[in-house]
């Protein structure tokens, strides 16, 4: 399988985004792999928990039981640190509609509790069958052996059935590896490639601390058993375990090994030797913190992903992680991402990965069991020691080990891997596509001043041969400058195809927000066209167009901000707040009364917020595209979606008498929407689609040896 990964990773090196549809190959091996495992996950637990004795059972579901749990516990603790080494970039993106799209809040008495056991088997939710599974293994150990033995018989046979399916399964199982690594090679970005070091280097080194740090020091700490003489005993289990990447093959070495050192310390019973023997094959059957650490893929997806899962999630998604992987990791891994609102996608990389960090988990397995069998065995013979001071060593030995494993991993990435490409450059360099004759008109008409003119209908725009459209300067992603010192934007992009199809000339004529009524009536400009919120206190000063958008409000803060704008319980506990807007007054003066401790300040322009040096303002008001879009030039700000979904209509406005050009309008971009062009723009400026010229992915036969175009 490792050559299969690695003769598909030069395939994809060689051939480049041509063998990009190797993934459906890939796709269909990991589905037909995924095929047996959750009925499998049934059967044997069934029968694994129904063969036990009672007294076995006990043994196993009390002490030893304990001892795994928090086993468990400190491996998922460990797991859960390790995100903080992540490297920080500062990066951002267009907006995306599935920041909008309402998260499905998870039903976790169905992820938990098989009411309907069918239900939760169509529904793959695995913990569930867990606790199904679990509950009749338990009940069938109250039946007398010959009750039972049919079923347990039953289960043995269904089980060996399902083993054969996946033994076969896994003779194809190379060809679908080398097809997801050619298509990754093929296909995969420098940026993700960089990135899923990041995910590699931090899972070999979290296996490194707790195979030879953190589990042999909780022995050392809490037995008689020294740390070095843990070491010694899993040596050469250990060596066999990374080669092989198979722990089953190591388990008779486990029992031997732990007998003898419990031997050499004079507490080698004949019941303490029966116990070791039972255990290990039994513990085998269970999690083991070297299966969890595949947890820290989802948390790493979430990182590379843009979307970290958040602290809050971290208990439910360590505990339905724990229970998910009593079966197998090709079932836990999907169920967690989407339950954790990831792309399904990323599962695709972590079994490119696999068979590399496979070997790095099968070391902290088999260590996982050595510590397991020796605490429980030092238990039995009273020989465990869990006073403050061995408590203390504990807590400080793993303290350690795990701060400084952190701080190298966050030195060492920050020092070697490097951030992703800005994306200021990207919107920044964007273009209007069509091109008409256009004046740009920089210096703003002062009321009173510069000198009026008649309002302009539609008839007159055509015989002058001239548009004079209004807009507001910085008005990302509606009307700004680009690198070019070109005017450009959604609705400068609208404008230019407004004037196109009147065959007319465009002159764009700056404007400020609050002059906008007054601006028409003068005659400065014939339309305003500039992303204009629907005021309904300007409704009886001007004519709004019917609505060309509608916007999501949302609030554009500092990153480290942005979740406790995303709930509205947070943001009622907020204190010595201050809240910029440039629009919505209405909406902002309902809000003021329910919000006492935020101070809501109006400025004139989203960029006074943006390009602020004193923090004065904690937050602005803002809908969630171009707040998305300032975010491009300024990545230390975030946008969060207000809780509740608010959406607002943006239209264009001309004077209120000018009703043939209100018709026009309204007729024009009726039809703009339906022939596509509208949506075009929408996708270009707002989504980023084609903004940024997709360069091929380098490939041997194209950039080397020129065989292809």
């Amino acid at each position: 399988m490792i050559l299969a990964m690695f003769v598909g990773a030069g395939v994809g090196l060689f051939f480049g985004e041509s063998v990009g549809w190797l993934s459906h190959i890939g796709t269909a091996v990991i589905l037909l792999m995924q095929m047996t495992v959750l009925p499998f996950i049934i059967v044997s637990l069934i029968g694994g928990i129904g063969k036990l004795q009672q007294s076995t059972a006990m043994l196993i579901f009390s002490r030893a039981g304990a001892i795994m749990a928090l086993l468990w516990a400190v491996g998922l603790v460990v797991i859960a640190f390790v995100p903080v080494s992540f490297p920080i970039f500062e990066a951002a993106s267009f907006f995306s509609v599935s920041s909008i799209e309402p998260v499905q809040p998870i039903d976790y008495f169905k992820l938990y509790i098989p009411a309907n056991p069918f239900e939760s088997m169509a529904d793959g939710y695995v913990p569930a069958m867990v606790v199904f599974s679990m509950a009749i293994g338990l009940a069938l150990i109250g039946i007398d052996e010959q009750s039972k033995q049919p079923i347990l018989s039953l289960m043995q046979t269904v089980g060996e059935t399902f083993g054969r399916i996946t033994q076969g399964l896994v003779k194809v199982l190379p060809i679908g590896i080398f097809a997801m690594s050619a298509a990754a090679a093929g296909t995969m970005g420098i940026d993700e490639f960089a990135s899923m070091q990041v995910y590699l280097v931090s899972y070999f080194l979290m296996c490194l601390l707790l195979t030879f740090i953190i589990l042999p020091w909780i022995v050392a700490s809490l037995t008689p058993i020294t740390f070095q003489q843990t070491l010694n005993i899993s040596k050469s289990s250990l060596v066999t375990a990374f080669a092989t990447g198979n722990i089953f093959i190591v388990i008779p070495v486990i029992v031997d090994e732990c007998k003898q050192v419990m031997k050499s310390h004079h507490a080698l019973t004949e019941d303490n030797a029966t116990l070791i023997e039972i255990l290990v094959p039994i513990a085998y059957t269970f999690p083991n913190i070297g299966k969890l650490t595949v947890i820290l893929f989802v948390y790493f997806a979430g990182w590379f992903n843009g979307t970290p899962i958040e602290l809050t999630d971290l208990a439910s998604l360590s505990i339905s992680g724990l229970l998910s992987l009593f079966g197998s990791v090709y079932v836990a891994i999907p169920f967690l991402l989407n339950l954790a609102h990831l792309p399904a996608d990323l599962f695709q990389l972590f079994v490119m990965a696999g068979f590399i960090t496979g070997k790095f988990g099968s070391i902290t397995a088999t260590m996982n069991l050595f510590v397991l069998t020796l605490l429980t065995a030092c238990l039995f013979a009273k020989r465990l020691r869990a006073k403050p001071p061995q408590l203390l060593k504990l807590a400080i030995g793993t303290s350690l080990g795990i701060g400084l494993t952190l701080m190298t991993l966050k030195i060492g990435m920050g020092l070697f891997i490097n951030p992703p490409e800005t994306t200021s450059s990207v919107i920044a360099n964007m273009q209007v596509a069509d091109k008409v004759p256009t004046k740009v008109n920089r210096q703003r008409p002062i009321l009173g001043e510069t000198p009026t003119q008649p309002i302009a209908s539609i008839q007159h725009i055509r015989e002058r041969g001239l548009l004079r459209v209004g807009y507001i300067p910085s008005n990302v992603p509606f009307s700004y400058y680009n690198n070019a010192g070109k005017l450009v934007g959604f609705d400068t992009a609208m404008a230019s195809k407004l004037a196109n199809d009147l065959n007319v000339q465009v002159e764009f004529v700056p404007f400020r927000q609050g002059e906008l009524a007054q601006a028409l009536q003068a005659g400065y400009f014939d339309i305003a066209m500039s992303g204009l919120a629907m005021d309904i206190q300007q409704m009886d000063q001007l004519s709004y167009s019917d609505p060309i958008l509608e916007l999501n409000l949302a609030v554009a803060t500092k990153d480290y901000l942005v979740n406790r704008f995303k709930r509205n319980d947070s943001i009622r506990q907020m204190e010595n707040i201050t809240i910029a807007y440039v629009e919505h007054d209405d909406r902002v003066e309902n809000v003021k009364r329910t919000l006492p401790g935020i101070r809501f300040v109006k400025i004139g322009a989203y960029q006074q917020f943006f390009r602020q040096k004193d923090d004065k303002y904690d937050a602005v008001i803002i809908s969630a595209e171009a707040g998305s879009a300032w975010t491009l030039f300024f990545p230390s700000y975030g946008v969060a979606i207000l809780e509740n979904n608010s959406r607002y209509p943006v239209a264009y406005a001309v004077a209120p008498n000018n009703q043939s050009l209100l018709n026009y309008i309204n007729n024009w971009q009726k039809l703009r929407r339906v022939d596509g062009h509208q949506q075009k723009f929408y996708d270009y400026w707002m989504l980023g689609v084609g903004a940024k010229e997709e360069q091929p992915r380098w490939s041997i036969i194209r950039d080397v040896l020129h065989w292809v175009e």
